[in-house]
């Protein structure tokens, strides 16, 4: 009884069976008036059989007076039985064929054929009826799943018209109800993204004074050339933590840069094994030093379109990852490959590999695994390539085996060949 309560607060549906209980009571009163008119027909053809029959008799010599007694008086059941004795004889039964007797196949002919228009007309106005409210519901449901599409590109001030009653009403004012609250979350959500490049910007930039203030103090002490070993093994250390100091501030302000859409990209078409000939020239010097082999397999055909400077980055971030995380004698291949639809970058190495608790992490940033060797990496790397190549409209994969090495895959439509 509730589910029944329910449908029927459905002002649509309420609607749609006010009609159709129109249509059936205007088909009932129709077929009554349908039946008084075969009724009528019939009497009418009932007289004028006994009118036939009665002038017949009339004429073949039979008195008038019993002629009008035989069709007005009462009669029995003997009656009955003496006449079809008589009449079964001559072959004038119940099972004769309607077809032999006219009047009846007359009767037949018309009130099955307006038997047959009455339920066609029925059929057709409850089908009406059920196809005008279906494609009623179809068009709001379609015109509600066109203002989602708009939402979802972006749109948040979009919402479903949610006036009137009935469950659709009902289910688009709370989809509008979601929609507010996804909005307010995705303000508040760009607010603190906001907040956060902002305060990361302030403090990298902030930083960059000092910093260059400690190299140079650091550049004065090296050239002082006191002959301390402690206090050179110092200035060395600090040396290199003011590069990787320098190096996480840049990356910071990269990726704060990218986060905020303030970078236009100055797109041009390359040739991949240039490009990535480039690429692994800035590493040949530390890869000969530590005792591994950087080798490049890409024919002269595959292009693409890119920012030489931005993609460099995050293809030599990658390399940088392969080499931190290798042994000497160990080997990372670099490769490119061209499809109907796709330019892919393939760095492979046959390393350390990634654990699988870290496998859906490494791109998060300033995630470091706890098991990974690399104790002097924040984490800033791979989360920056992946920022620069998804801002080429590409995307980033990696494959990994514990013990046997990782394989990054840098995908782009093809579209950017353009």
């Amino acid at each position: 009884m509730e589910s029944g309560k329910v449908i029927f607060n459905d002002k649509s549906v309420r609607r749609q069976a006010a009609v159709t209980v129109i249509i059936l009571l205007a088909f009932i009163l129709l077929g009554q008036l349908i039946v008084a008119r075969m009724a009528e027909d019939y009497k009418k053809d009932m007289v004028e059989h006994d009118y036939t029959v009665a002038g017949y008799l009339s004429g073949s010599g039979v008195d008038k007076r019993q002629i009008v007694t035989a069709f007005t008086s009462d009669k029995t059941g003997a009656d009955t039985e003496a006449g079809a004795s008589l009449l079964s004889s001559s072959g004038y039964a119940e099972s004769t064929q309607n077809s032999l007797l006219p009047v009846v196949e007359s009767f037949h002919q018309k009130f099955a054929l307006t038997m047959l228009l009455i339920t066609v007309l029925f059929s057709l106005a409850i089908l009406a009826v059920l196809y005008l409210g279906e494609q009623r519901r179809g068009y709001q449901l379609e015109t509600a799943a066109g203002q989602l599409r708009h939402f979802m590109d972006g749109d948040t001030a979009v919402r479903l018209s949610d006036c009137g009653e009935g469950s659709l009403a009902r289910l688009f004012a709370s989809v509008n109800a979601m929609a507010t609250s996804l909005t307010a979350h995705i303000d508040k959500e760009k607010q603190n993204r906001q907040f956060l490049k902002d305060t990361v910007s302030d403090i990298s930039h902030q930083l960059k004074t000092p910093l260059a203030a400690l190299q140079m103090y650091n550049e004065i002490i090296c050239d002082e050339k006191t002959g301390n070993e402690v206090v050179e093994s110092f200035t060395d250390k600090s040396r290199r933590e003011l590069e990787r100091m320098e190096n996480l501030i840049q990356n910071l302000l990269k990726l704060a840069r990218l986060d905020a859409g303030t970078i236009e990209l100055e797109k041009a078409v390359f040739s991949l094994q240039s490009f990535l000939e480039k690429c692994i020239g800035s590493f040949a010097t530390r890869a000969a030093q530590e005792g591994k082999s950087i080798t490049l397999r890409c024919g002269n055909g595959p292009m693409l379109c890119l920012d030489e400077t931005w993609l460099g980055e995050a293809v030599g971030n990658i390399i940088k990852n392969a080499l931190d995380h290798t042994d000497s004698g160990d080997a990372i291949e670099i490769s490119c490959q061209e499809a109907a639809a796709a330019t892919e970058i393939i760095i492979r190495d046959n390393g350390a590999g990634i654990h699988p608790e870290d496998i859906h992490h490494i791109f998060k940033r300033f995630y470091r695994s706890r098991f990974s060797k690399d104790k002097q990496g924040v984490g800033i790397g791979l989360a920056l390539s992946k920022a620069i190549v998804e801002k080429h409209g590409g995307a980033v994969t990696v494959r990994s085996e514990l013990g046997r090495g990782a394989e990054f895959h840098l995908i782009f439509p093809r579209l950017t060949n353009l």
